[in-house]
């Protein structure tokens, strides 16, 4: 549940990119050639709906005052995240985007 600007230094770091200015143009270029369209549809859908990092779960919780609307939060956002991801990815690939 780390916030979503690490997602980019992640990917860096799963395909070995050396940071610096040029970083974003190679990531750009390795995941072009590695990933489908449908993987990317997918991963940008559950970036829109995923729960938000921690921090924000622990905010809801403080303001609620309850952890019943964090968890609930959590839950209903991760299954629409989910669902989202899914169906993107599988419509993509029926659409021969796979």
């Amino acid at each position: 549940m780390a916030a979503r600007e690490v997602a980019v230094a992640a990917l860096g770091t799963v395909y070995a990119i050396e940071g610096g200015k040029e970083a974003a143009d190679q990531i750009g270029q390795v995941l072009a050639a590695k990933w489908s369209l449908a993987t990317a549809l997918s991963l940008l859908l559950w970036y829109i709906f995923a729960p938000q990092c921690a921090s924000t779960l622990a905010v809801i919780r403080r303001e609620t005052g309850s952890w019943k609307w964090m968890a609930i939060t959590f839950a209903y956002m991760f299954a629409l995240a989910y669902t989202a991801s899914f169906f993107a990815y599988n419509i993509a690939r029926a659409l021969g985007a796979g």
